[in-house]
């Protein structure tokens, strides 16, 4: 089952965000990132689908 997810930076501080979903390999196969997106602004939103066999990753990123 699909599900929707909305993920938003809600610090008022300088540090940029990335959201990146990944989709399992099968079998000896390795993941791989499906899309990427950046939340450089407090306030900043991105809504992804993730199901079964798909994850999300949440990192800090430095962007000058």
């Amino acid at each position: 089952m699909t599900k929707r997810v909305r993920i938003e930076n809600a610090d008022d501080s300088d540090h940029k965000l990335v959201v990146q979903v990944w989709d399992e390999g099968h079998r000896h196969e390795e993941d791989a990132m499906r899309s990427e997106h950046k939340l450089p602004h407090p306030c900043s939103m991105v809504e992804v689908d993730v199901w079964k066999g798909s994850y999300i990753v949440i990192k800090e990123i430095d962007e000058d």
